[in-house]
């Protein structure tokens, strides 16, 4: 077992990531619960955690962030899809 593996059992079990599931924080088929997470969906445990832990943030607070960074990133995509548009005239 990695480093990198035992770290991240100690954070996330495998009912904390069905919890998030279900609160819609993550976006993992329940299938793949237990298996080794995409590197945005670490990312955003890793967020979860900080938030939780590090932090204090109650779940409605974790909700709220979510959904701002969510339309954030939403955003970006948007922007970054018009910039990349030719030009017409």
């Amino acid at each position: 077992m990695t480093r990198k593996t035992i770290l991240f059992a100690a954070r996330y079990d495998e009912e904390t990531l069905r919890e998030w599931v279900a609160a819609g924080w993550i976006t993992i088929e329940e299938s793949a619960i237990g298996e080794p997470l995409s590197e945005a969906d670490e990312a955003r445990c890793n967020l979860i955690c900080d938030l939780k832990q590090n932090m204090g943030v109650n779940d409605d607070g974790i909700d709220v962030i979510l959904h701002l960074l969510d339309q954030i990133h939403g955003l970006r995509r948007v922007l970054r899809e018009t910039l990349d548009q030719p030009k017409r005239g």
